[in-house]
């Protein structure tokens, strides 16, 4: 009977992985198997010892919010010692709650004897498993609500789009939106941040910067609020 390749365990474990078997994904490894993940984010172990571990755990992850359409083996790299194996992974897929498409590629070194993966570790990008299975973190808004002049609203969204660039370099952004009526003229913008540290250390520079526009987009007056991110879904 010919012997299992790694490329063969790799094959079986891209199918169980698309499929949401996370048994089966388990009974892959050996009973004393070691998964680390050197880059876990918080919240996420970043060492499983044994194969019951790996069970618990791979049914916490594909019951997660995560959807994967691809898994993909893009390089395999036989090394000297017949049993590791380091690999080149591409995966895609979409957060189910939110709609987002998520992209990643991580470097995998494993170690497969006889038909069982002994260890394996995992070299990922940590902010993708973080937006996914990471311990929820709390989110800060910062509200602005104005009123447009006579030249509407063009200036201001081109404000907002040449400051943008800037303000998705600040520590804790995560997201803005810009929110015009035309009906009444109101103008009402959103940012949110990680932490209410990180949300108020841009209020001062953002208030000089937005009384500064003011005169230029015609906006008046401005009014600031801050709010806890209670449910995003």
């Amino acid at each position: 009977m010919p012997s299992v390749t790694p490329a063969d365990v790799l094959a079986r474990r891209r199918r169980l992985i698309l499929s949401g078997d996370a048994d089966g994904f388990a009974d892959l490894f050996a009973p004393d198997a070691v998964i680390e993940a050197p880059f876990a984010p918080p919240g996420a172990p970043s060492r499983l010892e044994g194969r019951e571990a790996i069970r618990e755990y791979a049914r916490h992850v594909m019951g997660s919010p995560l959807r994967l359409e691809e898994f993909e083996v893009v390089q395999l790299y036989q090394t000297q010692d017949p049993e590791v194996a380091i690999v080149e992974v591409r995966a895609t897929g979409t957060v189910t709650t939110t709609g987002r498409s998520l992209a990643a590629t991580s470097i995998q070194i494993l170690r497969i004897r006889e038909g069982q993966i002994v260890s394996f570790r995992d070299f990922a990008d940590p902010r993708v498993l973080d937006d996914v299975i990471g311990e929820p973190r709390p989110q800060f808004a910062r509200v602005v609500t104005a009123q447009a002049g006579a030249k509407g609203f063009d200036d201001i969204i081109r404000f907002a789009q040449q400051q943008l660039p800037a303000a998705r370099q600040q520590p804790g952004f995560n997201a803005f939106f810009l929110l015009t009526d035309a009906g009444t003229g109101k103008v009402i913008t959103v940012s949110l941040w990680d932490t209410r540290e990180q949300m108020e250390a841009v209020e001062a520079p953002a208030d000089r910067m937005t009384s500064q526009a003011a005169p230029a987009t015609g906006v008046t007056p401005l009014r600031l609020e801050t709010y806890d991110v209670a449910m995003q879904a």
